[in-house]
């Protein structure tokens, strides 16, 4: 909720260094993907518990992108 008691609809991307198939396609950076398990403990932390939320971003999904070129 924002401050004044109405929902907050917002989002964020988190980006860390990508997959070798990611930067052979020559992109810097990738999605980090959150695990379907994590998505609350993400959306709603404890107070002050950051070691929690580094270790949701540690045990990230690691999908393989595939690259094709478009014609």
């Amino acid at each position: 909720m924002g401050a004044d008691g109405e929902e907050l609809l917002s989002f964020a991307v988190i980006k860390d260094e990508p997959p070798p198939e990611v930067s052979a396609a020559g992109h810097d950076r990738s999605v980090v993907p959150i695990k379907a398990s994590a998505i609350d403990a993400w959306l709603r932390p404890g107070r002050g518990d950051l070691a929690a939320r580094c270790a949701i971003l540690d045990d990230r999904e690691r999908p393989y992108y595939e690259h094709r070129m478009a014609a």
